[in-house]
């Protein structure tokens, strides 16, 4: 097994900010050393925590060479749901990085042949943890985003969706990613996705991050071309922000910082970039992407986007 070299630059979005026990999951997946990886990921409780840090596993150095982390991570398998369903997410980051995030009209045949064989891997992985642990939350979670990418179609999303909600009803990672299934942009309609975005907020519990699909939804109704959304929706965010990551109960973990980052994101399109600035300074020096990747520069605009908040708020909220 050829170990993966641990000299490499932090990117300026850097994955690993937020994760549960970074440091050790970083280096020991860097080494390829997959059983002190799956002894790591074993003692994250948190179900969100723990897919966050087995998503950022599966995407370290992404190189399909069989005598790399992919092999390594086939080589460990040792029965439990967790290794099978990092090999699983392995296949998927893989298969998603050949296709990339391009509209369908811009992704090759070629890249769609490829994407899709990694998917079936994944998918046979993923059939057998299902079956054999039909309560195992990160499988589920995995089976929502193959579904999609092998257009298995909404209904058979939904199942999956619906499965992961019955064992943990408050998902937002799992809402997250069912909701780009029912976008237009997939397969769904904005009327579907705005009646899931209700029933998941209108259910969620104090200090959940389910209270901001709508920022989600909003951004997304932005890119497709409804540029008034943002600033059709401040009072409802401001108010999703006050239920979440403002809450006093809320307790901060890898998806608080996709959720400022979004948040930051959103009051920017909005037109309001003091408002925008308590979610920068929350995240400071250490930024997580968020939905800034629908930007062709995501950096530069980060970048921009800051600074006119910190303008903006130098002279009292001004845009």
């Amino acid at each position: 097994m050829t170990a993966i070299s641990a000299k490499q630059t932090t990117p300026f979005f850097d994955p690993w900010a937020y994760v549960r026990d970074a440091e050790a999951l970083r280096n020991a997946s860097r080494s390829a050393d997959v059983p002190t990886t799956l002894k790591t990921l074993e003692a994250i409780e948190d179900q969100e925590e723990l897919g966050a840090a087995l998503w950022t596993v599966a995407g370290e150095t992404l190189d399909p060479d069989e005598n790399g982390l992919t092999g390594a991570i086939r080589d460990a398998q040792d029965g439990s749901p967790l290794a099978a369903t990092l090999l699983a997410s392995r296949y998927v980051v893989l298969g998603w990085e050949i296709r990339s995030h391009a509209r369908a009209e811009h992704v090759t045949a070629r890249q769609f042949e490829q994407f899709h064989a990694l998917l079936r891997q994944a998918e046979r992985v993923l059939f057998d943890v299902c079956c054999e642990f039909p309560e195992y939350v990160p499988a589920w979670e995995t089976r929502i985003t193959s579904a999609r990418g092998l257009q298995l179609g909404a209904s058979e999303t939904r199942r999956r969706y619906d499965q992961l909600a019955a064992i943990a009803p408050h998902h937002s990672r799992a809402q997250k990613a069912f909701l780009q299934q029912i976008l237009p942009k997939w397969s769904g309609s904005w009327e579907e996705s705005s009646e899931f975005v209700s029933a998941c907020t209108r259910d969620a519990p104090p200090a959940s991050l389910s209270h901001l699909l709508i920022v989600d939804l909003t951004i997304e109704r932005h890119w497709d071309g409804d540029k008034q959304a943002p600033a059709q929706q401040v009072d409802a965010v401001r108010e999703a922000a006050r239920q979440s990551v403002r809450h006093p109960e809320h307790v901060a973990g890898h998806g608080t910082a996709q959720a400022h980052a979004d948040l930051a994101h959103f009051f920017s399109l909005a037109g309001l970039p003091a408002e925008a600035k308590p979610h920068y300074d929350w995240l400071g020096d250490r930024p997580a992407k968020g939905t800034t990747f629908y930007n062709g520069a995501p950096e530069a605009t980060y970048r921009k986007l800051r600074a006119r908040a910190d303008k903006a708020a130098a002279k009292g909220g001004l845009s």
